[in-house]
């Protein structure tokens, strides 16, 4: 199963074109960090940039916006993903009306829990060779009727070829509902 969170369009219908804000990555954290992860403001700032740092978010706490590309560091040109303990910069998609695909875990989905939302699952980046993956998924265990879960359920991805309940592994598209750049819930 893959995991991670992909933007694919905005809730008007317009495709995802890119646009991303630049967030710091303190020396302190301690995952591994991958496209695809959920992040979340710290409340600090780097102090040689002054540029607002982000970690990896938490089940059941608020989140920002999704990683969607980590800046080189030109003393590690091999460097995958963003090591634990290792200072950097992110790119993160951040717009309160992106949508995002993310593939469920822990327990099925039901198509009554469309218009729902649930809480994620923030495991770890793994890297595996040359690659590093995303391993945040969406709890389907949760109860969809919830106000205040970390992301609301729009729909599902080729909705017409699963039996449902849908197994583990079903693509959700989804946008963040308990977020730190807006009202939670709207």
């Amino acid at each position: 199963m893959a995991g991670g969170f992909r933007p694919i369009q905005d809730r008007s219908g317009h495709p995802y074109i890119g646009k991303v804000e630049t967030y710091a990555v303190d020396a302190t954290h301690s995952t591994l960090l991958s496209v695809g992860d959920l992040v979340t403001e710290t409340g600090n700032l780097d102090a040689s940039t002054g540029i607002s740092e982000v970690d990896a978010s938490s089940a059941a706490g608020l989140i920002t916006g999704v990683i969607v590309g980590i800046d080189f560091n030109m003393s590690n040109l091999e460097q995958k993903g963003l090591a634990a303990s290792t200072a950097g910069t992110v790119k993160v998609a951040t717009g309160k009306d992106m949508l995002l695909e993310a593939e469920t875990s822990d327990g099925t989905f039901a198509l009554t829990d469309v218009s729902g939302n649930l809480d994620i699952v923030a495991t770890a980046a793994t890297q595996t060779g040359g690659l590093v993956n995303s391993n945040m998924t969406i709890n389907a265990t949760g109860a969809a009727s919830s106000g205040t879960a970390q992301v609301r359920i729009v729909g599902v991805k080729d909705s017409g070829s699963i039996t449902y309940p849908a197994p583990i592994g079903t693509t959700l598209i989804c946008r963040i509902n308990e977020s730190t750049n807006d009202v939670v819930g709207v």
